[in-house]
């Protein structure tokens, strides 16, 4: 890797990264929640400009921004075994790093990371994608309870990561798994 490669990469995992307070969704009290009693799991979404549209495929939900600019989508698997909050380390981090490159193999991923969200570990993979308005900055968020594994994938086109960069952050810490409420 030349020099220059290292600095945009550098410079894109900085983007990336660094904390955006989306101007349209700046607290939990803008975001309007979702609720899946069937897969026992919550998150919120800004109220103003997004809405949900049909999921498909393993999705739970998928919320879109009403321009198109980014969009939010949780969906579900089932693990094969069970695994204690001990087992999700960095060789589930790597399971999940591979397994993005598998489901999107032209992703470029630019940073992951293993950190504690709402008291549970949790795998956040940082990486680009074409999206179809163009390069779009994706974040993934990887939580497991048990056998079942949530991942909220949060799309923001390049452009517009100034403006929405901020709902990926309120969204995930708004992710609710088995809360009663």
């Amino acid at each position: 890797m030349t020099p220059a490669s290292r600095a945009i990469l550098l410079a894109a995992a900085v983007t990336l990264t660094a904390p955006v307070v989306g101007l349209e969704a700046q607290s939990a009290r803008d975001l309007k929640p979702f609720r899946s009693t069937v897969y026992n799991v919550a998150f919120g979404y800004p109220k103003k400009d997004w809405i949900p549209v049909p999921a498909a495929g393993g999705n739970i939900a998928l919320v879109m921004h009403k321009k198109g600019e980014a969009s939010l989508a949780l969906d579900y698997q089932v693990l094969r075994v069970p695994l204690a909050p001990d087992e999700i380390d960095e060789t589930f981090l790597e399971i999940e790093v591979e397994a993005l490159g598998q489901r999107a193999p032209h992703a470029r991923i630019v940073d992951s990371e293993l950190t504690d969200l709402n008291g549970r570990k949790t795998v956040v993979i940082h990486y680009g994608a074409a999206g179809l308005t163009g390069d779009l900055d994706v974040t993934q968020y990887s939580v497991v309870d048990g056998a079942a594994l949530y991942r909220l994938t949060c799309a923001v086109a390049r452009s517009r990561i100034s403006r929405h960069g901020g709902v990926c952050e309120l969204a995930a810490q708004s992710l609710a798994i088995n809360d009663p409420s």
